[in-house]
């Protein structure tokens, strides 16, 4: 008889994002001998896509969480209810995910005396995030990387940050890129616009984000008479200054399209993907429009680097005038949307599919369960 093993999924919100269809595409891929289950902070996007994929609802619990640091109260109950439920379905590893998640997962499987990795999606302290919080989380995650077993970066820029600033995880971090599955034929790229040039950028709208930046360059492009349409898809506490930062330029060519459940349909209206950030981990959206075979205009910034081999540019960040040149350079020159759209595809199925992603992370649970 095969050995059954459980793994405890903990994450913070179960709001659509990167963190959560990471973890969809992981759930997707595990073998019958792994029974999953899951803590998240409520109801929502993840939940309900779990049961979709015929997980029960006894595998799925919901425990109060907080990203205020200062939030004591809620922080306590976060851990006791946690430690209830560790006790209850006695999991062979936690695999914890985000800042919030990775403080309870730290603490509980401390406890509890289990083994537990974090996945790490873009270091709290990297590059675009202010000093004083960068100092604050560099101290933090020193004393929570003391509790994890294992550590996994989404880029190997990751890991060598993660490493200069915290030396001692040096044995125990390995880089696992993101990886999402095949999408349908009809949702690949196939032609390109002739008269026009369409660009959209799908994300939340907080301070992580910098669509201020894309909309300006845009903006500024029609006005000196160039035909070119920005179509932004997202949701967040910063949609209102999105709306605004419109407004400025008068213009029908840059719509806010609101949220999307399922953005896999939309990436062949456009002409390119951009994601202009003040820092990221390894957007799942970029990766998606790759699997489109789209051209891909990102910003300049911790591993994003990493997604771009002629298929696409980096942009310094906040360089609306770089950003400008090249949107121009597509413009004017349609082979090369066709081009680095191919390279795109080349490379997602070379790097980024699910299941290069699945098996070293199915491997790594195996070194640490069997210590």
């Amino acid at each position: 008889m095969v050995n059954q093993k459980k793994i405890l999924y903990i994450l913070t919100k179960p709001d659509l994002g990167g963190v959560q269809k990471y973890l969809l595409e992981l759930t997707k891929g595990l073998p019958e001998t792994i029974t999953p289950f899951y803590i998240m902070s409520s109801e929502g996007y993840f939940s309900e896509e779990l049961l979709k994929l015929g997980i029960s609802e006894e595998q799925i619990f919901f425990v109060p969480m907080t990203n205020s640091i200062i939030d004591i109260k809620t922080h306590i109950k976060s851990n006791l209810e946690t430690l209830k439920i560790i006790k209850k379905i006695k999991p062979d590893l936690i695999h914890c995910n985000s800042t919030t998640a990775s403080i309870v997962s730290a603490i509980t499987g401390t406890i509890s005396g289990t083994k537990t990795i974090f996945s790490v999606h873009g270091w709290p302290f990297t590059d675009g995030i202010s000093k004083n919080k960068q100092l604050f989380y560099k101290i933090l995650n020193y004393f929570l990387c003391l509790m994890y077993d294992k550590i996994t970066c989404e880029t190997d820029y990751d890991t060598k940050q993660g490493i200069a600033v915290i030396p001692f995880i040096k044995n125990k971090t390995v880089t696992v890129h993101n990886g999402i599955s095949d999408m349908k034929d009809e949702y690949k790229k196939q032609d390109y616009s002739k008269d026009d040039l369409k660009i959209t950028m799908i994300a939340r709208y907080c301070p992580q984000k910098d669509p201020y930046t894309l909309i300006q360059a845009v903006g500024e492009l029609n006005n000196e008479g160039y035909n070119v349409k920005l179509d932004l898809y997202g949701y967040g506490q910063e949609e209102q200054k999105v709306l605004e930062e419109i407004k400025k330029y008068n213009t029908q060519n840059i719509r806010n399209c609101g949220s999307i459940s399922d953005d896999l349909p939309i990436f062949k209206n456009y002409d390119i993907y951009s994601l202009i950030s003040n820092w990221e981990g390894l957007p799942i959206s970029i990766i998606e429009a790759m699997a489109a075979g789209m051209p891909i205009l990102i910003s300049d910034i911790c591993g994003n680097s990493e997604l771009i081999k002629d298929n696409g540019f980096l942009i310094p960040r906040k360089d609306v005038t770089e950003l400008k040149q090249k949107i121009k350079l597509f413009y004017d020159n349609r082979d090369l949307l066709k081009e680095m759209g191919e390279k795109s595809r080349e490379l997602y199925e070379k790097e980024f599919e699910a299941n290069v992603m699945v098996e070293k992370l199915l491997s790594l649970y195996q070194e640490v369960i069997n210590g």
